[in-house]
């Protein structure tokens, strides 16, 4: 008790403390008790029940003690000194309160206190009861007192410390199941006791109660399409709260996929249950995932998962708490959500059986940063028992990294401009990284790409078509140019290669990056001479992909064959009750493994055998397996993949390299035995800045110059890596090819430019010279160099007819340089002509010497045999026999020039990497100095420099229609694809549609950004990136929308605008005509203004503003309002439900009400509109904002959707709403429904 000075009351006393149960009587109970107890004693006294007189005084005898009555017969009470006093007589007659209570006396009556909570302050304030009996002062002639004082009666509350008077606020229905539910509401304190009873309103005897529960208490175990009664009430030691009661029926049953597979334990304590961490399949253990089936994929590191935590069969649990750690240090204490509220599946409404993921799974989202190493986790459920995930029990997968570019192509015609993945960027990335076990996606977009020449790596130009036949896996430039220039040529310019084989489609993966392409071409149609477009598609693998469709199993299938993934996964074709189902992180929705839509049958690809689930639905395949149709659920376009294929793709991924600029190298990679990143020792060149605009120079040249060269139209992308670049450099040029020994300086002999060949177990210059043997006959044989003597020697291994260890005459011979292009040759006879230098390259010294290629051989001249006496010939095999060839000392090099006068110069391969077929080339520029003006193409070499070719590039790109690049997961979260959703003002179909109520326009906007799901933060409050939200703002007044961007998001911006938390929509005051709809509006004769604002906003009574409280979100939305004032109706909306000053008197809307009118300024309107046709079409043109009423055919049948067109029909008037942008016929309006595709029936004059 807490007591501060009266006049007379001074000190205070603390009696002991103790716990206050629920059967204990309030402060006001006890305040109730008092009055009843006290009026009691007063009707026995007025009634003269034990009343007597003592000394002129009424007294009364109330269980065996005298009390003295004051002249209002209230009982008044003997003098209690503050310490130490008998207060006996206190409680005699308050019997109901025990020694924590203390009486302190005043005026013959008392303060009532608790020792513990009590408190009496000097201005009355305090929480305490009062008693004082009626009291009067000295008595006037006329027998009138000079002053009186009526009994005073008080429970005080005002001020009891930490103890606040319960109430409860807000008491909804927070999830709903078919067999559970749970419950929020708000007002509840620390020290409230509160009671939950859950009754079945078909059953009576069906009543349970909880005590001591609080917010998000779940109850499970009900009885499906079941109407339950709640009721809740909340006490503490001050008072009790009105008690709430609400009703809602169960949903219809459903079946739990989930519900009877063995539940395992992966906690340590006394709550016992499995845990799923769920980010793309709902399989993912903590651990030990490598031993389920054919292996399931790991948890991935910093990437937002959802806990599933199913508890063993035991007691029921009504509330589980979660507590996250990172390092033993506790970042999040929070409940978890129960199974009511367990997110949706993918399932559409279809008349099949419903299935939910489980009836037993609790819930908690658990955010990107907390996904690493050192991560443990807590649970403890509303019985205090407690489970332990402890740190380094979960096994994490790495956090691999995935770019995919992707581009449109099109060779000899405009590509096709159907890559639906570029159209729709942001929706299709978020939708297919749900599908990959990557912790981040970056999707990109390159410009699209238009080559009306083509030139191959063979040297073939077209112009026109191919020469070849091309089809969906087939065509020479499918191959060349769409394969190796354009997606290995993306793939390595990001990675610092400049230049490769024509025909190469080598990856060089460094780390994860793939290009898409979609490709058309014109070939030569079969049989024919005529030209063909020709797709192509289906293929996919090495960093490429080649796409007709980029959504469906097409997309799925071939970028699995990138991760390693082959056809016909053993075991792991086709799903089943252990693969488990997958997870949509952005719409929060499970992704069944159940076909929704096919024919119900048992599945076999080869030993695996899959029967359908309770006979209702097949499993989905694999997309490798044939996979399925897109959208064979509600949400996603891509194949759910069995979790064993998932597996392995997470170990290609992680077998990759991530970016990371504070590695020495530039990369890490994950090592899954330590479960940390280490850094990688590689000679592969560090990016100087990734994900940046770029400019991607691809083409064709040819170092040799004999086959034709070609800068291809340059192709632009928002997300590239540059490099530092290799640079020309112009240096002397050494000698080439053969040269006499006698022409060489002494400088020249001694420089190191000089090939050599294996030769007497020693490295010796190579050499060739003429020999004629002693029968006359003369050849050129290749040999190497005595130094000794300053002779060329053919080798001791080499006899030719007599003659043996052949040599030159001293200093007559032909040293060959390390310099020179195409082949090493020589010419051993005239006979012979030119032939290609091979040499032997043999252990030890019994074999050596210099031939010439014959097929698959080294050969001599005929004639020649080696030492043993048989022919001399060696087959060409590993490096026992070689092929000299020459190093190009020449240089090629792009020249880029840019309008700002900046330059770039990159130095290409001088030489063929392929003998055969030119090179290509693949150079990412950053953007920094804007589109290119001019490129060239040049190759120098001791002749001279030669242009090979140069082109201007177009000017004005495309840049504006790139929309990548979107980067999802890990701190980016889906906040890039939020940002990419169109404003309401961006949004045409919107804004060309016309609203009349509020309930019409939340409708549209739930639909076309809600998925049909439009939050309020009270009774609907989604917690995931892209939730859409209403919000009725209460310092503009105005009905505000916005989706979430990130988990994090907070109080929405009432500035209507944008933050770091909300995306900002629009506002629907803007877009939504409160005026009455003159077509829809009620113009009958002899109806009330009432009755027709009833009939216009289809409500069955209008809401008086006392009312005004009443209205919730489930049904503000349609509430109408009518209050009088001076004397008529006005009509009114509530802005927000349950709120609301007084209603505007000026005929104006206002901070909370929206004015649709008055009975006086509807009646004019009427009055206007049946006036004349003519008012009428003015007034209903001026409503739909359109400048003139429609006629048909006058647009040649073509019309701007919701345009207002005039039929007039049998003498009639009639309006119809233009549904599309191509009409037909009206239908007739006596038709039983004359609406159709094209038209919108409206009404009549």
């Amino acid at each position: 008790m807490n007591k501060k000075p009266l006049t007379l009351l001074i000190a205070g006393l603390l009696g002991s403390t103790s716990a206050w149960a629920q059967h204990e009587l309030t402060l006001v109970q006890i305040g109730e008790k008092t009055v009843e107890r006290l009026e009691s004693i007063k009707a026995m006294a007025e009634r003269g029940e034990g009343v007597f007189e003592r000394n002129g005084e009424r007294w009364i005898r109330y269980k065996g003690t005298d009390y003295r009555l004051s002249y209002k017969n209230d009982l008044q009470f003997p003098f209690l000194p503050y310490q130490g006093g008998d207060d006996t007589p206190y409680r005699n007659v308050i019997d109901f309160v025990d020694q924590s209570w203390e009486f302190m006396m005043y005026n013959g009556g008392f303060y009532l206190m608790s020792r513990e909570f009590g408190v009496y302050q000097s201005d009355e304030q305090g929480c305490f009861i009062e008693y004082i009996p009626a009291s009067h002062g000295s008595k006037r002639d006329d027998g009138s007192y000079i002053w009186e004082s009526d009994v005073i009666y008080r429970t005080e509350t005002n001020d009891c410390g930490a103890l606040v008077k319960p109430e409860i606020r807000s008491l909804t229905v927070s999830s709903l199941s078919d067999v559970g539910v749970s419950f929020d509401w708000l007002g509840q304190n620390e020290t409230d006791s509160v009671t939950l009873t859950v009754t079945n309103l078909s059953e009576h005897s069906d009543v349970r109660r909880y005590d001591h529960v609080s917010a998000g208490f779940f109850v499970g175990g009900l009885k499906p399409e079941t109407q339950y009664e709640i009721a809740l009430s909340s006490c503490n030691q001050v008072d009790c709260a009105e008690p709430k009661v609400v009703r809602f029926t169960t949903q219809e049953a459903r079946v739990g996929f989930a519900d009877e597979i063995p539940t395992p334990n992966h906690l340590q304590g006394s709550l016992e249950g499995g845990l799923s961490i769920t980010q793309t399949h709902t399989s993912v253990a903590p651990k030990g995932n490598e031993l389920t089936g054919q292996g399931h994929l790991d948890v991935i590191m910093n990437r937002e998962a959802i806990l599933l935590f199913t508890p063993q069969q035991g007691e029921e649990i009504n509330q589980v708490r979660a507590e996250v750690f990172l390092d033993g240090e506790l970042v999040q204490t929070i409940l978890m959500l129960p199974p009511s509220a367990l997110a949706a599946s993918d399932q559409p409404e279809n008349g099949r059986m419903k299935v939910v993921f489980s009836h037993h799974a609790w819930s908690l989202p658990l955010q990107w940063d907390w996904m690493k190493p050192g991560l443990s986790l807590r649970l403890t459920d509303n019985l205090g028992r407690e489970g332990v995930l402890s740190q380094g029990e979960i096994q994490f997968g790495g956090a691999p990294e995935l770019v995919i570019q992707n581009i449109d192509i099109g060779m000899l015609m405009p590509p096709r401009d159907r890559n639906t993945m570029i159209q729709n960027l942001p929706t299709l990335a978020a939708d297919y990284f749900q599908k990959i076990p990557a912790s981040k996606l970056v999707m990109a977009d390159y410009t699209p790409a238009h080559f009306p020449v083509v030139t191959m790596p063979n040297g073939v130009v077209y112009t026109d078509k191919s020469a070849s036949t091309g089809g969906w896996h087939s065509g020479d430039m499918r191959e060349a140019i769409g394969k190796a220039m354009v997606s290995t040529g993306i793939n390595n310019a990001n990675v610092g290669i400049v230049s490769s084989a024509g025909y190469s489609q080598q990856y060089n993966r460094r780390f994860n990056h793939i290009t898409a392409h979609t490709n058309v071409g014109i070939y030569t149609k079969k049989d024919t001479d005529l030209p063909q477009v020709v797709v192509h598609g289906g293929s996919g693998g090495g960093g490429i992909v080649t796409l007709e469709a980029t959504t469906g199993n097409e997309w799925s299938h071939e970028l699995g064959h990138n991760y390693g993934l082959g056809h016909w996964p053993y075991m792991a074709s086709i799903h089943d009750m252990e693969s488990g189902w997958g997870w949509d992180a952005f719409h929060q929705r499970f992704i069944g493994n159940l076909h929704w839509k096919g024919d119900v049958y048992t599945q076999q690809q080869g030993d695996d055998i899959v029967p359908p689930f309770k006979d209702t639905f097949r499993f989905l395949r694999d997309a490798q397996n044939g996979g399925e149709q897109e959208y064979v659920g509600t949400i996603s376009r891509f194949t759910l993949e069995h979790p064993a294929q998932s597996r392995k793709a997470q170990r290609w991924m992680n077998n990759g390299f991530n970016l990371d600029s504070h590695s020495p190298s530039g990369y890490v990679q994950w090592d899954q035995a330590t479960q940390r990143y280490k850094v990688v020792e590689t000679d592969t060149p560090k990016p100087q800045h990734v994900g940046v605009p770029v400019v991607t120079l691809l083409g064709i040249y040819d170092p040799q110059n004999e086959n034709p060269s070609q800068i291809y139209p340059l192709v632009y992308s928002n997300y590239g890596n540059v490099f530092e670049l290799p640079q020309p450099e112009q240096g002397e040029y050494q000698l080439e090819g053969w040269q006499p020994v006698a022409n060489l300086t002494p400088a020249e002999l001694e420089s190191d430019s000089w090939q050599t060949l294996r030769m007497d177990g020693e490295q010796q210059r190579v050499c060739k010279f003429t020999f004629q043997a002693a029968n006359g006959d003369r050849a050129v044989f290749v040999g190497g160099v005595d130094q000794s003597t300053n002779r060329c020697s053919s080798g001791r291994d080499l006899k030719w007819h007599i003659n043996s260890n052949m040599t030159s005459a001293q200093g007559d011979y032909e040293l060959l340089s390390k310099y020179g292009r195409g082949a090493v040759t020589y010419t051993p006879t005239p006979e012979m002509g030119e032939v290609t230098l091979c040499t032997l390259n043999k252990s030890g010294t019994d074999h050596d010497g210099a031939g010439f290629v014959v097929g698959n051989n080294c050969e001599q001249i005929s004639g020649v045999m080696h030492k043993h006496g048989k022919t001399w010939r060696y087959a060409l095999r590993g490096d026992e026999v070689l092929r000299p060839s020459y190093q190009v000392q020449g240089q090629c090099q792009l020249d880029v020039d840019f309008a700002n006068g900046a330059s770039e110069r990159v130095a290409l391969n001088a030489s063929r990497h392929t003998g055969n077929e030119s090179n290509k080339f693949h150079v990412n520029l950053s953007m920094e100095h804007g589109v290119p003006t001019q490129v060239s193409l040049h190759c120098s070499d001791r002749e001279g420099d030669t242009e090979l070719t140069r082109m201007t590039p177009d000017q004005n790109p495309p840049l504006d229609k790139l929309k990548g690049p979107i980067i999802i997961g890990q701190e980016y979260g889906y906040s890039q694809v939020i940002d990419m959703t169109k404003t309401f003002a961006q949004n045409q179909t919107l804004l060309n549609t016309d609203f009349a109520t509020i309930a019409e326009f939340d409708a549209f906007v739930a639909e076309h950004y809600g998925r049909g799901v439009l939050n309020n933060g009270v009774t609907k409050a989604e917690r995931r990136a892209g939730a859409l939200y209403v919000y009725p703002n209460p310092e503009t007044g105005t009905r505000d929308y916005f989706v979430m961007r990130t988990l994090e998001a907070g109080a929405f911006p009432t500035d209507q605008t944008s933050d770091q938390g909300w995306k900002y929509l629009g506002s629907a005051d803007d877009h939504i005509n409160f005026a009455f709809n003159p077509i829809k509006l009620n113009r009958a004769e002899g109806v009330s203004v009432e009755a027709r604002v009833q009939s216009y906003f289809g409500v069955s009574r209008l809401l008086t503003w006392d009312e005004r409280t009443s209205t919730t979100w489930d049904n503000a939305s349609n509430a109408v309002f009518v209050g009088q004032i001076e004397g008529e109706n006005h009509y009114f909306i509530q802005k927000r439900p349950g709120e609301g000053e007084a209603f505007p008197t000026r005929g104006a809307s206002n901070q909370d009400w929206i004015w649709l009118g008055s009975d006086s300024s509807i009646q004019e309107t009427l009055t206007e509109l049946n006036r004349d046709l003519a008012s009428f079409e003015r007034m209903l043109l001026e409503w739909y904002q359109q400048d003139t009423m429609g006629v048909w055919g006058s647009d040649g049948q073509r019309g701007n959707v919701n345009d207002i067109y005039q039929y007039v029909f049998r003498g009639g008037y009639h309006y119809y709403r233009l549904k599309v942008t191509k009409y037909g016929y009206f239908p007739f309006p006596t038709d039983p429904n004359p609406t159709n595709g094209h038209w919108e029936y409206l009404g009549q004059f």
